[in-house]
């Protein structure tokens, strides 16, 4: 079998092209991205990553969503209550276990 997108040759149980990342099976041009998910980002944090981890999943700036944040809990108040409940329930990305680029082992 072969990617539709790029032509490298792939194992009849790929489910991704491990040159371009396309999924297999699928025409050129109809790729859907999977949705990301909604965790806190321990990467770009400045104090628990929930604001990180929204514009991550809004695809949004990060200084945009911070900068909203802050007016809307002068303004409400209830952003401040709202981000306690997203830092104890968003899970952090930074404790994902890293895969080893060969023989499918996980490295943490």
């Amino acid at each position: 079998m072969f990617c539709t997108t790029c032509g490298v040759r792939m194992l009849d149980q790929d489910r991704f092209c491990a040159a371009c990342g396309k999924p297999a099976g699928v025409p050129a041009g109809t790729y859907v991205a999977p949705p990301r998910p909604l965790e806190r980002d321990m990467f770009r944090k400045k104090l628990g990553g929930v604001c990180a981890g929204l514009a991550n999943y809004l695809n949004a700036d990060v200084t945009l969503v911070r900068l909203c944040w802050i007016l809307a809990v002068i303004f409400t108040g209830v952003p401040l209550v709202l981000y306690f409940i997203g830092w104890a329930v968003m899970p952090r990305n930074d404790l994902r276990a890293a895969v080893a680029p060969y023989a499918g082992t996980t490295v943490l």
